[in-house]
């Protein structure tokens, strides 16, 4: 997502955010990405509830974050440093609990066969298929149980719930292990990203570097391989369930079409099932070289012993190749720790005390209710020199008595003229909120008042004023003008547009309504319950929309002719319809034109790509 030309002041990634604690956790924000660049207004769009206010926050601080890293001026702000080895203990936990599924599964499949052969047998040859010797047998009862050609199947007994169970269980733990690879292959497209840039960050042994490459990608090719495997019996178990349905509908009449076709799936999941269990227990082997070359400390010591009993086992096995591998894994443990690299790397680690504190000072935010992000309690005066107490450079420097001492001068006589020296740091303090206020078109008379005593609009003008006395390059705007008038909201936005002109600001700025966001913008993403569905610049976005949320927000913007309002057919977003095909097929952040991303999977890709390409 990054343009070469340009040096990103803010980069955001992999942010995640949980409210609640074990099964009750909701995700708030899933691990969303994006850069803002300096002197820009990154407009962030959503419905109310999609997490938008959360990113604000978090890339502020003010929001605990779950995972994820917030840059700022090419240093850790805020977030969770990276961590490869966590990373990798993600991955191979949830390969573990993907084998424990798969093994389990493997049982429900082969009872589900059992029945199917004892079905079979009962209904085609009229004998018994006994499942704890599996041997058949004649029914004692000397009843011919065939079932003749031509007969409605759907009078038979031949589909029922009872069979159905073992099916049905496996159907489950199918879409339970894509949900599993879905989080699988996301963390180790973040690990094996964050490993192709570590050569930028930290020093790190050439040979090192790309045996941490070599074996995150082979890991994840397997994956990728089981992943179409379990995409293969998903599809095959909707043919059965089809087959199944069909039965239901009276429209089978053949006994041995109906066991010929559910055979075939059968045998296509079963030949299939046997491939993932290959090919998960590769992965994981293979795996334990990436956790090998991301140990440090005691853990590293242990995974030497444990590779020196692989070389003696295997050596005894004639397993040449794979000594020789574990070889060349014992001399690259014996260089430099990368995770005590990455906690030595200064632009890797989380910001000291004093860092913490400039950033309050660089970094500030326009709250969305002026109302409540104010103190009663406090006057103007207080509220807006708050900051300054404690920030005291900010009225003591040479840069501030010169500037009050040109205002305080200018309509003097050169030998009344005060003296720097003469100067109380006090009274700059108060000269650069009286400036300020009245920059943003407040009367002097107002330090004085408390907050209650005015509107919403000029409420929200002594926030602005607040977090512009810090002198920020960098200002979260959270829906700055939505709690105000309509006439009060051109006048802010004016504001805003000014102030950044004149102090050289960067604004991330906080709406639901996609119009105004068009009006201050450079680029804008669009946030659906907690993920970036689409991101371009402002009139490419309204141009060319191409994600169906984003198109639903264009849809209600109003129109200000009525008799056309009237006639707008609005777009209903229904993520169930658009993308019932996830399951299978997992969406991906992907560039689709030049500066425009969408989060969409393989088929959304090739048709967004198609419209990009004949617009």
């Amino acid at each position: 997502m990054k343009t070469k030309a340009l040096n990103p002041i803010l980069e955001v990634r992999d942010l995640l955010i949980e409210f609640g604690h074990g099964r009750r956790k909701v995700k708030a924000v899933k691990g969303v990405s994006f850069d803002v660049y300096k002197g820009e207004t990154f407009g962030l769009v959503g419905e109310s509830g999609s997490g938008k206010t959360t990113v604000g926050r978090a890339i502020l601080g003010i929001q605990p974050i779950s995972d994820g890293t917030i840059y700022f001026n090419n240093q850790i702000a805020h977030g969770k440093p990276p961590d490869l080895n966590h990373l990798n203990l993600k991955i191979a936990h949830n390969m573990k609990i993907m084998k424990l599924n798969q093994n389990t599964t493997s049982n429900r499949l082969n009872d589900y066969l059992q029945e199917f052969k004892r079905v079979y047998h009962k209904y085609i040859d009229s004998k018994y298929y006994d499942l704890k010797t599996q041997q058949l047998r004649e029914y004692p009862d000397g009843i011919d149980r065939k079932i003749a050609e031509g007969v409605n199947l759907k009078g038979t007994k031949i589909v029922s719930v009872k069979k159905d169970a073992d099916l049905n269980y496996v159907s489950e733990a199918i879409k339970d292990n894509l949900k599993r690879l879905l989080k699988i292959i996301r963390l180790q497209m973040k690990t094996l990203r964050f490993a192709e840039e570590i050569g930028q960050y930290i020093e790190i042994d050439a040979s090192l570097e790309k045996a941490v490459i070599k074996y995150q990608k082979e890991t994840h090719e397997l994956i990728l391989q089981v992943k179409d495997l379990e995409n293969n019996i998903y599809h095959n178990l909707e043919k059965m369930q089809a087959i199944r349905d069909q039965v239901l509908k009276g429209k089978y009449k053949s006994i041995s079409k109906f066991f010929s076709d559910l055979g075939q799936q059968l045998e296509l999941i079963v030949q299939d099932h046997k491939q993932i269990s290959e090919l998960l227990d590769q992965a994981r082997t293979n795996h334990h070289f990436n956790l090998d070359l991301s140990s440090s400390g005691r853990g590293r010591r242990k995974h030497l012993k444990t590779i020196e009993r692989r070389i003696v086992s295997n050596t005894a096995k004639q397993k040449m190749a794979l000594v020789a591998e574990l070889e060349e894994m014992k001399v690259l443990l014996q260089l430099p720790e990368i995770q005590t690299s990455i906690k030595e790397s200064k632009t890797l680690t989380l910001p000291n005390k004093a860092k913490k504190h400039d950033l309050k000072q660089q970094m500030q935010m326009i709250f969305q209710d002026p109302a409540s992000s104010l103190n009663d309690r406090m006057a103007v005066e207080q509220i807006i020199a708050e900051g300054l107490e404690n920030f005291p450079h900010l009225y003591k420097s040479k840069e501030a008595i010169e500037t009050y001492l040109q205002w305080v001068n200018h309509d003097k006589p050169e030998a009344e003229w005060i003296e720097p020296e003469d100067v109380q740091p006090k009274a700059v303090k108060k000269f650069l909120i009286l400036q300020l206020l009245t920059t943003v078109g407040m009367l002097p008379e107002h330090l004085s008042r408390y907050p209650h005593e005015f509107s919403g609009g000029q409420r929200q003008r002594i926030g602005i004023a607040r977090a512009l006395v810090m002198k920020p390059s960098f200002i979260v705007a959270d829906e700055p003008i939505s709690a105000l008038d309509v006439s009060i909201r051109a006048q802010v936005m004016n504001l805003l547009a000014k102030f950044q002109k004149e102090f050289e600001l960067t604004y991330v700025f906080i709406a639901h309504d996609l119009s105004v966001v068009r009006f201050v913008s450079s680029r804008i993403a669009v946030i659906y319950r907690g993920d970036i569905v689409e991101l371009a610049e402002a009139d490419e976005l309204f141009a060319n929309p191409l994600h169906p949320y984003t198109k639903s927000l264009l849809s209600a913007i109003p129109l200000p002719n009525p008799e056309q309002e009237k006639k707008k057919i609005h777009f209903k977003y229904d993520p169930a319809t658009e993308h019932a095909d996830y399951i299978v097929d997992f969406p991906q952040w992907a560039e689709v034109a030049n500066g425009h991303y969408v989060y969409a999977n393989e088929r959304e890709l090739k048709k967004y790509k198609s419209i990009c390409k004949n617009k």
